[in-house]
């Protein structure tokens, strides 16, 4: 646990160093105005930590009064229905097992000040099937996610036209997955970089590139049962029940690192891309046992899997954006040790799906008669499947 307090304390530091600096000097004198109106100006830009609105400065007409901003703004809901591709093509897999289900994505957003912003990720899915490639226990189950806050830093100037955006975070073991592996609490650091260029062939290109590493922490290195077996079977030997409440044999997560890769380009009201992330992890190693015999060509610690979407979306409004998509995740080697294809393979978990996404800010603003540029600000990266490191 000293890697998460290490992480957790620094980023106070941080926010304590950028609030005061927030704040400015706000000492006066009564025979300088201009002191006196200056110091006023930078104490705006931070009100009170529970009012509904946050000040944003104007650099480049500084004689305006600063915009204001909502705390919660970027604040988004977004939902898809799914269904695997032999849905529409029955003779894709030898077995026909279609499935069909829904993911919920919830992104609470409030700014403390306007350099630093808290996040959180709330997912959750329901199968409509029920069938050999169902993903839950229970017939028709509705899965939670695990809840996973972060603190984001946005205070950084941009540097040849890059935004950064450090964050630290952690995952809390909400769902019957990380309860499964015995998980405590995952805290994780990332930073993003994005870039964006306009008038690229006749539009908008963003390109982001995100790196995130976590370092879980479990209360024992394998998966165990969520409730205890009537009885427990034998492991090595008829005497033997050690590994009774196990739910699988396959070590837990130490460390995990991912990558995601973000494309966007937009024309209008229309909005394509597409974003690959890349996971990386490394299980905890299991000492050998006597008597138990060791796999033939050794064991590995190291797994990858990846994950595609890419998409299509149309700004319909300020606040409501419908999209057409299809996804794709996998383990990078196939049955046979070799690389698989990342876009298409009919025996992995893939998707074509219908979704939209809602600015709750957006639609406040909208509700009172104000008018904004249409599009919304997304963040893909928040889009990735819950439960991957």
């Amino acid at each position: 646990m000293k890697h998460a307090a290490s992480i957790l304390a620094l980023g106070s530091a941080m926010f304590v160093a950028s609030a005061a600096s927030a704040q400015g000097d706000t000492t006066t004198n009564k025979d300088d105005t201009a002191k006196t109106d200056a110091a006023q100006g930078q104490s705006d830009e931070v009100p009170a930590l529970f009012s509904s609105h946050i000040a944003t400065p104007n650099k480049d007409k500084p004689t305006e009064k600063p915009k204001e901003e909502l705390r919660w703004a970027g604040t988004q809901y977004f939902q898809q229905v799914g269904v695997s591709p032999d849905v529409i093509a029955p003779g894709l897999t030898q077995t026909y097992a279609p499935v069909a289900d829904t993911f919920i994505l919830f992104q609470p957003r409030f700014s403390i000040t306007k350099d630093w912003q808290v996040r959180v990720r709330m997912t959750g899915s329901f199968e409509f099937t029920d069938n050999a490639n169902s993903s839950t226990t229970r017939s028709r189950e509705f899965q939670f996610g695990d809840v996973t806050p972060s603190l984001v830093f946005r205070g950084i100037p941009k540097f040849a036209g890059i935004k950064l955006l450090p964050a630290v975070g952690m995952a809390l073991p909400t769902s019957q997955l990380s309860q499964t592996r015995t998980l405590i609490v995952n805290p994780y650091v990332s930073t993003t970089f994005d870039r964006s260029f306009e008038k690229v062939l006749g539009g908008d290109l963003e390109l982001t590139l995100s790196a995130f590493y976590y370092h879980p922490f479990y209360q024992y290195k394998t998966p165990s049962l969520t409730s205890d077996p009537q009885y427990e079977p034998a492991c090595f030997g008829a005497s033997d029940t050690g590994c009774g409440l196990q739910s699988s044999g396959a070590a837990n997560t130490e460390n995990a690192l991912s990558f995601l890769l973000s494309v966007s380009q937009t024309w209008g009201k229309w909005n394509p891309g597409g974003f690959f992330l890349l996971s990386n992890s490394w299980a905890y190693a299991l000492p050998n046992l006597p008597g138990v015999e060791p796999e033939p060509n050794g064991s590995t610690t190291f797994r990858q899997s990846s994950y595609l979407n890419v998409f299509l979306d149309y700004n319909a409004n300020d606040w409501f954006t419908a999209e057409i998509g299809y996804q794709m995740q996998r383990t990078i080697l196939n049955g046979s040790s070799q690389i698989g294809n990342p876009i298409f393979d009919p025996y992995q978990d893939m998707r074509v799906y219908l979704g939209f996404n809602i600015a709750f800010d957006r639609l406040y603003e909208a509700l009172q008669g104000k008018k904004e540029e249409a599009g919304i600000l997304r963040t893909k990266n928040e889009r990735r499947p819950h439960g991957v490191f």
